[in-house]
């Protein structure tokens, strides 16, 4: 790496952030230069989700952003956010990716507060900071008066007291702190659960939890720990860190969102930890929308965690990243920056191995309760005691554990990449933010320099013609959301009908089986084409099949059902082919009639601020509905796990037979069916085939039903973000025209001030530009030069 071209580079972006820092105080400074909310939008109108960018609160989390990209610089620190939902496995992929236990899992949420993990060489055990802990011991202080007034068994109703929430209650009667310091694995879980407990603790007693208190990076609790990963690599320039960010309305507390925006924002690069088996979940939905609004400032990797839980028909990893990717992503994220993996497996495996390196051994089973997930995981689940005494097979277990993790990949191409680059990560961040910055605040200043020459009665007039049109924003919301209805009702019916003709034809298909004894001609895909010269399982027009034995008995009922399998998942195929295309084609659909519908509206403001004399430019949002796309896998997935299956049988999971026994809830279908008499055994194959039909009809319902709950979901999500998007861009326009009004009726002195004021800021913010467009660009280069990234 070339140090000097780091450290020129590094001064460099440390001057913009300082000027751009500047600017928005001078700004500030300025009278009349600021947006104030405008004063129309109260009750019918939607106000703006977050402050106007250019209002005083707007600047000054602008000014919070740079603050946080001068520390990184000046650190040399590369934040790697690492995001998920609970059910993700967010604490074990983090503890895989470190190497060693550094955060708590619990079946809870785990993240009240983003707790940061420093790369620390030479740190083996884990030591947190949490210097900035005074206002949780004023949150301690508030609970102690609530509890002291609220009796334990009304508190025990609203709220589960475990082991951990009963030492907390104590702790906070008897008034003990929070230390600043905690060194090692189990003291640091018990702060971290601690937190998260005073979380939920807050919310039941009604004491705000103070979150606001926790924006600033440099005010969140930190772990200092050598990743093992990275144990006796070469330091280079920079350091690595990752930031643990609390999952959107974890706990119920739905700013976390906000939280979890701001934190996005504050990092390097992003690592999205999603679950394999919940892709298509509404949760996971909240995290990809998230990650929808970083863009293409930061680079954005992912895990597609529990990977190991795939089966012979599930999703492999190329149609995995290509599902992220394209349908769930809408190409946000690179197909190659999507791993799926097994963060357990990844997580024991590189454990034992650790264990079986520097000791020699593994801890006792019965102490340590990971080397009996590891033993499972890495022996099968018939291991025994002394499977642990062998070292030799121990190391082959946990190498071939950890290859079939999958996690070998991304520790290289993420973590060790992150780690040699980490100075460029956080300059390459640094300049993208100061581009966004520049880029906004000119267009913000140009617009704001035209209204200072545009007499009042025009900027009046514009402004009554905008408060016309955003009331026809409202108005017309009415109208779009019974066309948008209409086009959900009747991709609905569509889909329906899909179904209902898949159902008619699989049985269809099935009633043919059971009448030839032989499978009909059927087009599959991905499984193989049957046989036309294969033998019947059983004779044309058969009703009861006696045998002599048990053996062929059985041997017979899996013919059946292998042939039942074989209709079943070429119908479930087209079924998922089918109804992706439907739901695509309504996406695009309802985009066009959002854009008709609203384009009028976004021409007449353009078009009056343009007859006014402004250069105005304004887009409509694009609608963004991830959950459209149908995947219909994870139905028949959900379908099968909620059947269950007699006990006094181990369940058949994997092959064609598994499935057909989890479609029919049994672990022998049919057996049932025939009766030992005189050393003869009747199969009765009407019975078989009726009661098939029953769970054909019960799983094509909860397909539909499945399909309506997700588009309505996705829909409303999708307008309700559209809208107030679009009314949050026209809420901006106002609020500058009213500031540009209110500035006009000054004398000709301060206008002319506040005119040359104006021009400086955009003239700096134009400097500031194209400065930091150089310097994006050198750190590309250094980039594709230096690492081919």
């Amino acid at each position: 790496m070339h140090t000097q071209t780091i450290f020129e580079l590094s001064q460099e972006a440390e001057r913009l952030i300082h000027l751009a820092m500047h600017n928005l105080d001078m700004l500030k400074k300025i009278p009349l230069a600021v947006q104030e909310n405008p004063s129309g939008l109260e009750g019918a109108r939607v106000a703006p989700i977050h402050p106007l960018h250019f209002s005083h609160k707007g600047v000054e989390v602008q000014q919070e952003t740079l603050r946080n990209e001068l520390r990184k610089v000046t650190h040399q620190e590369m934040v790697l956010a690492i995001v998920g939902t609970m059910k993700a496995g967010k604490s074990t992929t983090i503890n895989a990716i470190v190497g060693t236990e550094v955060l708590p899992n619990r079946n809870r949420p785990m993240t009240a507060l983003p707790t940061l993990i420093r790369h620390t060489p030479g740190q083996v055990e884990p030591i947190l900071n949490f210097p900035h802990v005074g206002p949780i011991e004023t949150l301690m202080a508030e609970l102690q008066k609530k509890l002291r007034a609220y009796r334990r068994e009304i508190l025990a109703t609203q709220l589960e007291i475990d082991k951990d929430m009963d030492s907390l209650l104590l702790r906070i009667i008897n008034g003990t702190k929070f230390e600043k310091q905690y060194l090692g694995a189990q003291p640091i879980f018990h702060c971290l659960k601690s937190l998260n407990d005073l979380v939920r603790l807050s919310k039941v007693l009604d004491v705000a939890f103070p979150f606001s208190a926790y924006t600033a990076i440099e005010h969140i609790p930190f772990i200092h720990v050598e990743f093992v990963h990275l144990a006796g690599m070469d330091q280079g320039l920079g350091q690595l860190t990752l930031l643990d960010t609390p999952g959107p309305n974890e706990a119920g507390q739905p700013h976390l969102q906000k939280m979890l925006q701001e934190q996005l924002a504050s990092a390097s690069a992003v690592l999205a930890v999603m679950d394999y088996t919940q892709l298509k979940s509404v949760s996971d939905e909240e995290v990809r929308q998230a990650l929808s609004t970083v863009g293409k400032s930061i680079p954005l990797y992912a895990l597609v965690n529990k990977f190991d839980q795939k089966d012979r028909n599930s999703d492999d990893e190329d149609q995995v990243r290509a599902l992220v990717s394209g349908t769930l992503m809408k190409g946000h994220i690179e197909p190659d920056h999507i791993f799926p993996v097994s963060s357990m497996w990844g997580y024991l495996a590189n454990r034992a191995r650790h264990e079986l390196i520097h000791k020699g051994q593994l801890p006792s089973h019965t102490e340590q309760l990971w080397v009996q997930d590891f033993a499972e995981a890495a022996l099968g689940r018939r291991w025994r005691t002394e499977s642990l005494t062998d070292v030799t097979a121990l190391r082959q277990a946990a190498e071939l554990l950890w290859e079939d993790s999958l996690f070998e990949q991304p520790i290289k191409t993420v973590l060790h990449a992150a780690h040699a680059n980490a100075s460029l990560y956080a300059l390459r961040s640094a300049s993208h933010k100061l581009l966004n910055y520049a880029q906004s605040a000119q267009t913000y200043m140009t617009f704001r320099r035209q209204g200072l020459d545009i007499a009042s009665d025009q900027l009046q007039q514009s402004i009554v013609r905008l408060r016309q049109n955003i009331d026809e924003l409202q108005s017309s919301r009415n109208g779009v959301r019974d066309e948008v209805q209409h086009e959900v009702a009747q991709a609905l019916q569509s889909g329906a009908a899909c179904i209902a003709d898949y159902q008619r034809r699989m049985v269809e298909s099935l009633g043919s089986y059971f009448r030839s004894g032989q499978i009909p001609e059927v087009s599959l895909s991905g499984i193989g084409r049957h046989d036309p010269h294969r033998r019947r399982d059983f004779e044309p027009g058969c009703q009861q099949m006696m045998l002599e034995s048990e053996s062929e008995a059985r041997t017979l009922l899996h013919k059946i059902r292998a042939s039942c399998d074989v209709i079943m998942l070429g119908f479930q195929e087209g079924l998922i082919r089918d109804l992706a295309t439907l739901f695509s084609q309504l996406e695009t659909t309802l985009t066009r009639t959002l854009r008709d519908a609203l384009h009028p509206i976004e021409t007449r403001v353009a078009d009056g601020l343009i007859q006014a004399g402004f250069k105005a430019h304004i887009t409509l949002p694009v609608f963004s509905a991830n959950q459209l796309n149908f995947n219909a896998h994870s139905l028949f997935n959900d379908a099968i796990d909620q059947q269950t299956l007699p006990l006094n049988r181990a369940p058949r999971r994997g092959g064609m037979k598994g499935t057909v026994v989890r479609w029919l809830n049994s672990s022998e279908w049919g057996w049932e069916g025939y009766t030992a008499s005189a050393r003869r055994f009747v199969i009765d194959i009407p019975g078989l085939e009726q009661k098939l039909y029953q769970h054909i009809e019960q799983f094509s319902e909860q397909v539909r039903q499945a399909m309506d709950t997700q588009i309505d979901v996705s829909v409303s999500a999708g307008l309700a973000s559209f809208f107030a998007e679009f009314s949050g861009a026209l809420s901006s326009i106002e609020a500058s025209l009213q500031q540009s009004l209110v500035a006009r009726q000054q004398n000709e002195d301060a206008l002319l001030a506040l005119r040359k004021q104006l021009q400086q800021c955009n003239a700096t913010a134009g400097f500031i530009y194209e400065d930091a467009r150089l310097l994006r660009d050198d750190i590309q280069t250094l980039f594709a030069v230096e690492y081919g990234v």
